[in-house]
C-alpha cells in the first residue's frame, strides 16, 4: 500500500505561511496575558490614571497653582480629599496635573527609545562586522558612564523644561533597547524567510524593517514597557533633586521634595504620602504589565 507523501509547505515571506504563524502567536499570546490577574490589575491602573491625565487637562477641582486655595498645610477635608501644601495649594489638583508630566515624560521617552534603540540596533545586527563594532564600543561606552551623571550633564548644557529632560533621559536608556534589537537581527538574519527575500531581490531596508522588525516585534514591545517606569522614577528623581520640571509646574517629584521639607518641619505629612504613593502604585503598574507581556510572548515561558 502506497503512504501518501506530505504536502510540502512553502514559507511564503511576504505573508503567506509566516504572517499565520505570527498572527496565532499573538492570539496565543494575548489568551495567556488576560490569565494574568496582576496584569489585568495593571491595566486597568493604567487606563484608569490615563483617563485622570486627560480630565486634568480640561478640568481639576481647584486651580493647582493658585497660592492660597485653602489653608497651609491643611489636612484631608471634605472639599480637599488630600488636603493642601505648604502655600495652600489643593493637593488633589496637583496631583492630577502631575500625572501629565509624569506619563508624557515615560511615553515620550519609550518613543525616543523605541526609534534610536530599535534602528541603532537592527542595524548593527544586520550589517555586523564594522557597523556592528563601532555601535558596539558606543553602547558599552554609555554603559560605562552613570546614567544620572549624563541625565544631569545633559540637563544643564539644554537648559530646564520637559522636552530637555525627555532628550535627556532617553540618552541613558536606549542602550538596552539596542542590544536587544542587535541580537533579534543576528538571529533573525539567518533564518529561511530572510534568506528568501534576499534571493527574491528585496532591499535591506525592505528585509530589516519589512521581515526582521515585525518578527522581533514581542520582546521589543516588552522592553518598551520597562523603559517607561525607568523613565518616570528618573524625571521624578531629578525634580526631587531640583533639576526637573521648574515650579509652579505640579509634578510628582517636586510634590515629594516638597512633602520632605514638610514632614522634616513636622507639619502635614500627607504633602510627601500622596505623590509618593501615585509613583509608587504606577511603576508598579507598569512592571506588572511588562511582566505580564514577558509571560505571554516570550517562548521559552510557554508550558
Amino acid at each position: 500500500m502506497a503512504t501518501a507523501l506530505p504536502t510540502p509547505v512553502t514559507v511564503d515571506y511576504a505573508g503567506g505561511t509566516l504572517a499565520r504563524e505570527q498572527v496565532s502567536l499573538w492570539r496565543d499570546g494575548l489568551r495567556r496575558l488576560r490569565r494574568n490577574k496582576l496584569a489585568l490589575g495593571a491595566v486597568i491602573y493604567l487606563v484608569v490614571l490615563a483617563l485622570v491625565c486627560l480630565v486634568s487637562l480640561f478640568w481639576t477641582p481647584y486651580e493647582p497653582n493658585v497660592i492660597g486655595t485653602c489653608q497651609t498645610y491643611q489636612l484631608p477635608t471634605a472639599m480637599h480629599p488630600l488636603g493642601c501644601d505648604d502655600l495652600g495649594r489643593d493637593s488633589l489638583s496637583r496631583l492630577m496635573v502631575g500625572s501629565q508630566v509624569s506619563l508624557a515624560v515615560g511615553l515620550a521617552t519609550a518613543f525616543i527609545v523605541l526609534v534610536v534603540g530599535v534602528v541603532v540596533g537592527l542595524v548593527a545586527g544586520y550589517f555586523r562586522g564594522t557597523a556592528d563594532a563601532i555601535i558596539s564600543l558606543l553602547i558599552n561606552i554609555f554603559y560605562g558612564v552613570p546614567p544620572l551623571l549624563v541625565a544631569v550633564a545633559l540637563y544643564v548644557l539644554l537648559g530646564s523644561g520637559l522636552i530637555n529632560i525627555i532628550i535627556a533621559i532617553s540618552a541613558t536608556v536606549w542602550m538596552d533597547m539596542a542590544r536587544l534589537a542587535r541580537g533579534q537581527a543576528l538571529s533573525l538574519r539567518e533564518r529561511e524567510f530572510v534568506e528568501a527575500a534576499r534571493a527574491g531581490g528585496a532591499r535591506w531596508g525592505k528585509i530589516v524593517f519589512g521581515h526582521i522588525l515585525p518578527n522581533a516585534l514581542g520582546p521589543i514591545i516588552v522592553q518598551a514597557t520597562f523603559v517607561i517606569p525607568i523613565a518616570i522614577l528618573t524625571a521624578a528623581f531629578l525634580t526631587f533633586l531640583g533639576f526637573g520640571v521648574p515650579p509652579p509646574t505640579a509634578d510628582w517629584g517636586g510634590m515629594a521634595n516638597e512633602g520632605l521639607s514638610s514632614l522634616q518641619g513636622g507639619f502635614d505629612p500627607y504633602i510627601l504620602l500622596w505623590p509618593a504613593v501615585a509613583l509608587s502604585l504606577t511603576l508598579l503598574a507598569f512592571n506588572f504589565f511588562g511582566d505580564g507581556l514577558r509571560d505571554a510572548f516570550d517562548p521559552r515561558q510557554k508550558r
